[in-house]
């Protein structure tokens, strides 16, 4: 009886396989998976870099870059009750005065915090009526599941150039994005988005910006950004990764991305030297034609290492720089970390076995235990940026639009749902599972807190931004 049954399901098994192929052929249902262009100009991805962002809007005085970290639907309602905070913070950089977010000139996402940014970046405030409605209050996890369990979503199972995450960048664009691309944030221009990934071939973090699709070749203006959004959200084993290609060759219009002698400029710098590696990869096509992207925690949940790696190049790309920096003389980072807290039950079990348990801790536990060491090296490379933008300045001229040359700072401040001020509510908010879906009593709590946790930073913020020298503001004026 047992084996008849069991052939009995097996042939309902196969006639529903089957039905599933035959709706896919007959309704043309086969998602269209969309795969990055080439680059044609010789001026490569010239829009949309980030010193030309700072340049053309907001204070030229402050670089301010946001890092909205990974941790799913509650990291990303930290985050969006964050960016809210911001506007509440009072600054003044220069004539007119102005509040904390509209001078941010980089907002960087990564995983759950690339919704965040990327919706932001492209909406602007209009992100805070919308986003809600369109990504914090839905059940996005309800999609997932209907990737794997309806029939007409199995693209992924009988297209071999199609994944389960082309499926929920189809899904993010319905919902949040429609159809936009990067060039809708080029013309937006403020703040510069980054939607940060994992490049599962070398275990690097991977920058949606325009100085990684130089490398690569490839048109950033014409990606859509729910497929960045997708690329960073693509959490292991449930999704497969979303693939780019690379362009770099004989055809490539733009000259190689390697400056002359960075192998021999990096030397003694081990985490310079492993970049120009990286580099050395992306610039040969032959050797690496294929990008293998996921989810962009496993290499950074902070979202901080694509600005760190950036920050490191600038020694080797300090000629073309020079004149961009010299109005600088702050710079703030802000990490604003919606991570949870380690299983305190653990350490008191006999076994940790499950199959949850175990994603948990590689995913989770192990990402998170390696932010201190993030937050480190940006700190450090913060403090050299500082010193060589003193030099930079001096070298100069005594005073720069009404500024002692020597006048830079910079500052790394953590925002985090584990320094939530109330045990009770910490507890709840950082035990709180990482998915896409939350209930709204959550999701309005986790909001409530970014705020509230920004809040605490304002009076460090106003103060280290600080007014215009009034010798500069009586300048501006007339």
């Amino acid at each position: 009886m047992a084996m008849r049954l069991t052939a009995i399901g097996r042939r309902r098994y196969g006639r529903l396989f089957g039905a599933a192929a035959v709706l896919l052929l007959v309704c043309g249902c086969s998602l269209s998976v969309p795969m990055n262009e080439p680059l044609h100009s010789a001026a490569g991805n010239a829009q949309y870099r980030l010193l030309d962002v700072n340049r053309n809007a907001g204070a030229e005085t402050a670089l301010v870059l946001v890092a909205l970290s990974g941790g799913g639907k509650r990291s990303a309602a930290f985050a969006f009750g964050a960016l809210q905070g911001m506007r509440n913070i009072p600054v003044e950089t220069g004539a007119t005065p102005s509040d904390l977010l509209h001078e941010v000139d980089l907002l960087a996402g990564v995983s759950g915090g690339a919704f965040v940014a990327a919706h932001y970046g492209l909406y602007g405030d209009r992100s805070f009526a919308t986003f809600p409605d369109q990504f914090l209050h839905r059940d996005i996890e309800a999609y997932i599941w209907g990737t794997f369990l309806l029939p007409w979503n199995w693209d992924w199972i009988f297209n071999p150039l199609v994944g389960t995450n082309d499926r929920m960048t189809w899904v993010y664009d319905k919902l949040m994005f429609h159809g936009a691309t990067y060039a809708d944030l080029f013309r937006r221009g403020r703040p510069q988005v980054s939607i940060n990934a994992t490049d599962i071939s070398f275990g690097s973090p991977f920058g949606f910006l325009p100085q990684t699709f130089d490398v690569i070749c490839s048109d950033l203006a014409a990606l859509p950004i729910a497929r960045a959004v997708a690329a960073s959200n693509g959490f292991p084993i449930r999704f497969g990764p979303v693939t780019l290609r690379n362009y770099r060759g004989p055809n490539c219009p733009l000259p190689s991305p390697l400056p002359p002698r960075a192998r021999e400029r990096a030397q003694g710098d081990l985490r310079r030297e492993a970049l120009i590696e990286n580099l050395y990869r992306y610039a040969d096509g032959r050797r690496t034609p294929w990008i293998h992207l996921m989810d962009g925690g496993i290499a950074d949940n902070l979202a901080l290492r694509v600005l760190l790696n950036d920050l490191l190049l600038l020694d080797i790309r300090r000629d073309r720089l020079a004149s961009a920096l010299l109005p600088v003389r702050r710079i703030l980072v802000i990490s604003v970390d919606g991570q949870s807290a380690p299983n305190p039950d653990w350490p008191r079990q006999r076994r940790i076995g499950s199959l949850g348990q175990i994603i948990s801790a590689v995913t989770g536990t192990q990402i998170g235990a390696y932010n201190i060491e993030t937050l480190i090296a940006v700190k450090s490379s913060i403090d050299g940026l500082v010193e060589h933008l003193k030099a930079l300045r001096c070298r100069h001229a005594a005073q720069i639009d009404g500024y002692p040359c020597g006048d830079v700072a910079g500052k790394v401040l953590r925002v985090s749902l584990s320094d939530y001020p109330d045990p009770a509510i910490r507890e709840r908010l950082t035990s709180l599972r990482t998915g896409l879906t939350l209930p709204r009593g959550d999701v309005d709590a986790l909001v409530a807190a970014g705020r509230t946790m920004v809040a605490r930073e304002a009076a460090t913020i106003t103060a280290f931004l600080g007014p215009a020298p009034r010798t500069a503001r009586l300048a501006e004026r007339r």
